[in-house]
């Protein structure tokens, strides 16, 4: 059991810790790609910048589908992006993303994941500071001397022994934000990881789903061809040119 929340806490950790750098390299490249694309339209090139843009986020959201799988521990799923046919020209093939609807739901997730990126990095290196902060307290807690003007947080409690004092308020400190951690982190994974969810996995099993009274009578047969045409692809096993 211990070992289990061990290993959840470092995903839960690395996925909040590492999304914000990528999230902003992300948003800084598909924001340029974008910008040069539209501004560049009226010409081919301006449409193959944008398609390649659309590939390029692509991409970044098959590196989340993949930090996504990491952390839940599992393989996660995602609906097939539009193909190219096989008789299609190069024209056709080069701007052929930009008529995925999937494509554009990549470039919307990586304009938009800063945000739940940042907030949740954030949290979570302030909420492990102040875990190690408190219980560290007695290896670092003498520099605080050193600064001019310092004065105990103890002093305020316990003026006959401000030292004793402050040591206590740093170690009960730490400890509840210690025992708090891995629900901080739960939680601030899940949250992060929402805007993800929804703009990049495919939704729950079509089986799953409560079906109407018409979808009842359609028969085993219309569920079968529905199945197929919402087919599920491994984010693990698909790369994200495919």
């Amino acid at each position: 059991m211990r070992a289990l929340l061990f290993v959840r806490v470092i995903r839960e950790t690395r996925y909040l810790l590492l999304g914000l750098p990528l999230s902003l390299v992300s948003f800084a490249l598909v924001t340029a790609g974008l910008v040069l694309g539209i501004g560049t339209a009226v010409l081919l090139a301006g449409l193959v910048v944008l398609s390649g843009t659309l590939v390029l986020a692509r991409g970044f959201a098959h590196l989340e589908r993949l930090r996504l799988s990491d952390l839940y521990g599992r393989p996660v799923v995602r609906l097939p992006y539009r193909g190219v046919p096989a008789e299609a020209g190069t024209a056709r093939r080069l701007l052929t993303p930009l008529t995925c609807g999937r494509s554009w739901s990549d470039v919307l997730h990586a304009l938009l994941c800063p945000i739940p990126a940042t907030i949740g990095a954030v949290l979570a290196a302030a909420w492990w500071a102040l875990a190690l902060g408190g219980l560290l307290y007695p290896l670092w807690g003498w520099t605080l001397y050193l600064v001019p003007g310092y004065t105990e947080v103890g002093r305020f409690l316990l003026p006959e022994s401000p030292a004793l004092a402050t040591l206590a308020v740093y170690l009960v400190g730490g400890l509840l934000f210690a025992l708090t951690l891995p629900m901080a982190l739960r939680v601030l994974a899940w949250t992060s990881s929402s805007l993800s969810r929804l703009l990049l996995l495919a939704p729950e099993e079509v089986t799953a789903r409560v079906l109407t009274s018409r979808e009842r009578n359609a028969g085993a047969e219309g569920q079968r061809r529905d199945t197929h045409r919402r087919r599920y692809v491994s984010a693990r096993q698909e790369s994200p040119m495919s």
